[in-house]
């Protein structure tokens, strides 16, 4: 255990995901959960029930000021991230824990990590799969050249690039040694949805819409890294059939990897010229927990020691932001029908200006 005082929590957002935070923060020393706050006061009940001592609020400015948190973990609609980040930390908190995506515009990823580095706040966000066992045993075997030089990443999953397609351009990223992208070539299309439909604000799209912002039906984009290496992106209705969610195939000069998905298993498979068939890959030691539960937890001790002690973490709002960079690069390349070179210039979210513009 620590020998700092535990860091004083508070949960924005009491469903769900935000559930499996306040459990992540429950059993772990570096943190102390004080409160939760969601505008639906249904959820409270469970909350206090599940996590004792705790305070419930609607008003996110009256926990602020009343609980005087250290860390605040923000699991609200992704159209909320931002100015729940940027008042977090102008109220003096120490630290903020966002769930991905960060933002859904790239001017808003900018205005949370540049707040956030202003104030002296530490800034973290979720893209937690990145530290599961088999992302780290992956990125280990390809830098050690277990199927020589890498040539291509192609993933896919079901959902949206702004959603879903985060995990999969961060777990890339990562795959690929965090080099820095050069350009984006993208195309996303949308079946106009009805609108007498409701705007679909979860795990299922309805209505055009998830979590607060429009999205498209279908996507597919390739990413080239300044080292050289691609990578090609599907997801939604363009994602290839018969593959499952979030999955990984890596392409070398001696062979290849492929992650299936979240529940396959073997988690792991390789294929190399000197042997036929596909092999499964056995994962890096790890203690405990080996996928998400394990990721999420890993990813929580770092953040303590980056708000105690300014240290460095994978998932730093730095990071998030280049993720974010990445998604809006896809939809910015579809719109001007055209390659996008990086650093992005277009500051709002692309998907939101077709539709203004009725083309999409």
């Amino acid at each position: 255990m620590s020998t700092q005082t535990p860091l004083r929590t508070a949960i924005v957002g009491l469903r769900g995901m935000g559930l499996g935070h306040a459990r992540t923060v429950r059993d772990l020393p570096e943190y102390q959960l004080v409160a939760g706050c969601d505008l639906k006061e249904e959820l409270w009940d469970q909350f206090t029930k599940e996590f004792p001592g705790t305070h419930t609020y609607a008003d996110y400015s009256k926990m602020l000021a009343q609980e005087k948190p250290e860390v605040v973990v923000i699991v609200t609609n992704s159209a909320t991230h931002a100015t729940l980040t940027i008042q977090a930390a102008e109220s003096g908190v120490r630290g903020v824990y966002c769930e991905k995506p960060m933002a859904t515009c790239l001017a808003d990823g900018r205005s949370m990590v540049e707040t956030c580095q202003r104030q002296g706040v530490a800034l973290a966000v979720n893209h937690q799969r990145r530290l599961a066992l088999v992302f780290q045993t992956l990125r280990r075997l390809m830098a050690e050249g277990a199927i020589g030089d890498v040539e291509l990443i192609r993933a896919s999953c079901a959902g949206d690039v702004l959603s879903d397609g985060t995990h999969l351009i961060d777990t890339v990223r990562h795959l690929a040694g965090d080099a820095e992208v050069k350009w984006v070539f993208g195309q996303v299309h949308r079946v106009p949805p009805d609108p007498k439909e409701p705007r679909g604000m979860g795990y299922d799209a309805s209505g055009g819409w998830r979590y607060g912002h429009p999205i498209e039906t279908g996507a597919m984009a390739v990413l080239e890294f300044a080292t050289g290496l691609r990578a090609e992106i599907f997801t939604g209705s363009l994602q290839p059939k018969g593959l499952q969610y979030q999955d990984y195939q890596i392409f070398g000069k001696k062979g290849r990897f492929h992650r299936p998905s979240d529940g396959a298993d073997p988690n792991l498979l390789i294929q190399t010229i000197d042997q036929e068939g596909w092999r499964p890959v056995n994962l890096d030691e790890g203690e405990g927990k080996t996928g998400s539960e394990k990721a999420m937890l890993t990813s929580y001790q770092l953040f303590a020691k980056m708000v105690w002690d300014v240290a460095p973490h994978p998932l730093s709002g730095i990071s998030g932001l280049k993720d974010l960079e990445v998604v809006m690069a896809i939809y910015e390349s579809s719109r001007l029908r055209d390659k996008v070179i990086l650093p992005l210039q277009q500051p709002r979210y692309p998907l939101e200006i077709l539709i203004e513009k009725g083309e999409m």
